[in-house]
């Protein structure tokens, strides 16, 4: 027998009926038959439901079997890509101090650096947990990471050739402001460092990327940003996160014409994110901060608006993130600060009391590395038809509470699928999950 799947989500435009499924990807614009069939089978009717459409139906995953334990399955694919020995990740904080002073930054910026005896402790640390492992991989942050060159090339060196050794793949990525990332710049990070991406932030247009992102003497950073963009995007990937608030929201739709007119249309990813108070220091701007219904609608809104004046956002195709939750509960992945401190989650860099460990002492917290290792996928998310797409959103939000705002997608998730039917509208009435991701 059969059962409709908890991860569907149905929905009308028009007088189109569509169904999607977050687990496995199909998208189905639904005939009135088919509709017939998916309500049959809720009632059980099952002698009643052509044996095509029982095929087609579960060919997408919408419909499966009654015995099939869909939750159970996902707790288990999380518990695979948690606990599984395969691959070991870390953040490096190469400095806590930066050549920004964004106001709505969460570090504290002091003169830190990793360097010195914290440095061969890291490189012990490495190699100590690449037994059995057959994939390493390193995101630079900060502070600003390119403040230390000197010590993403040294470490960047010795991963390469511990990988090479042990036949393992490396990979590496950046978090930067962009500010110092020219072409020479990111050419080398390119080729000597196998850094194959990059996040950079604009908040929105010059007018206000200039009274967020600005330097230590108050100059704003948005021409200097996006000629280095211009220069590095044909070598390495160029993310641009868009941070928006409540302040800034208007000016981002400024952003899009400037893009074009560079000729970067199509040549870099750009999205957008909310600008949230994680501690203390984000207390100052939190009344800014979009509450992520409100975020929702302008991200709808701002994507719409691209589309309309012919800036190239790609499909953005909710997908499911299947094992993956964040590094944040993963039993091989660790951020390291500029102290030597390790840590679970990037939003705890520079603040010692949360530390799990160090480089030098290993884990000297067993408690609190204990309880991010015990998270569990909160129970309101347990019957959420999109969890696969967010798989409870973030780790820091629920592990002390239970009420926290939803992922964006909860909200806006059919808009956006109705955007990619009206981008690839297809003549058949249901669309399998192969089909449907060979076609994205």
């Amino acid at each position: 027998m059969y059962k409709v799947s908890q991860f569907n989500v149905p929905f009308k435009k028009g007088d189109n009926y569509f169904l999607y499924n977050s687990h496995t990807g199909a998208f189905a614009k639904l005939s009135s038959e088919y509709r017939e069939s998916i309500r049959g089978i809720n009632e059980r009717r099952f002698d009643e439901i052509p044996k095509k459409h029982i095929e087609d139906l579960k060919s997408g995953g919408f419909v499966v079997d009654e015995s099939k334990d869909e939750l159970g399955y996902y707790e288990y694919l999380s518990n695979v890509s948690r606990y599984g020995n395969n691959s070991f990740g870390l953040t490096i904080a190469t400095t806590l101090q930066c050549n920004f002073r964004c106001p709505y930054c969460y570090e504290e910026h002091v003169d830190e650096y990793l360097e010195g005896e914290k440095e061969v402790n890291l490189l012990k640390f490495i190699e100590k947990n690449l037994e059995n492992k057959r994939h390493l991989s390193i995101t630079w942050y900060g502070g600003e990471p390119l403040l230390k060159k000197d010590l993403i090339d040294r470490v960047s060196r010795y991963a390469i050739e511990i990988c090479e050794k042990r036949n393992m793949t490396f990979r590496a990525s950046m978090v930067s402001n962009g500010y110092l990332l020219n072409r020479n710049t990111a050419m080398h990070l390119v080729h000597k460092n196998n850094i194959k991406s990059v996040q950079i932030t604009l908040d929105g247009g010059p007018e206000t990327h200039n009274l967020t992102r600005i330097l230590r003497s108050g100059q704003g950073t948005f021409d200097v940003i996006l000629r280095n963009i211009k220069e590095i995007h044909d070598i390495i990937q160029v993310s641009i996160r868009v941070n928006v608030t409540k302040e800034n929201v208007q000016d981002v739709y400024k952003l899009f014409p400037i893009l074009m007119r560079e000729n970067l249309n199509g040549k870099v990813r750009v999205y957008f994110a909310p600008v949230g108070a994680y501690n203390e220091v984000c207390q100052s701007v939190s009344e800014s901060c979009l509450i992520t219904r409100e975020f929702s609608k302008w991200e709808t809104d701002l994507i719409n608006y691209a589309d309309e004046i012919g800036f190239h956002m790609g499909d953005l195709y909710p997908k499911s993130r299947k094992g993956n939750v964040c590094q944040a509960v993963n039993n091989n992945a660790y951020v390291v600060d500029a102290y030597g401190n390790l840590f679970k989650c990037w939003h705890e860099v520079g603040n010692s009391k949360l530390r799990v460990g160090s480089l030098s002492e290993g884990i000297t917290s067993p408690e609190r590395l204990i309880k991010w290792m015990n998270w569990k996928l909160p129970k309101k998310c347990t019957t959420c038809n999109i969890m696969p797409l967010c798989k409870g959103r973030c780790p820091e939000l629920s592990l002390e509470m239970e009420d926290f705002e939803c992922h964006q997608l909860k909200f806006n998730i059919k808009d956006r699928l109705f955007r990619y039917y009206n981008r690839h509208p297809k003549e058949k009435q249901v669309v399998s999950a192969e089909n449907l991701i060979e076609n994205a």
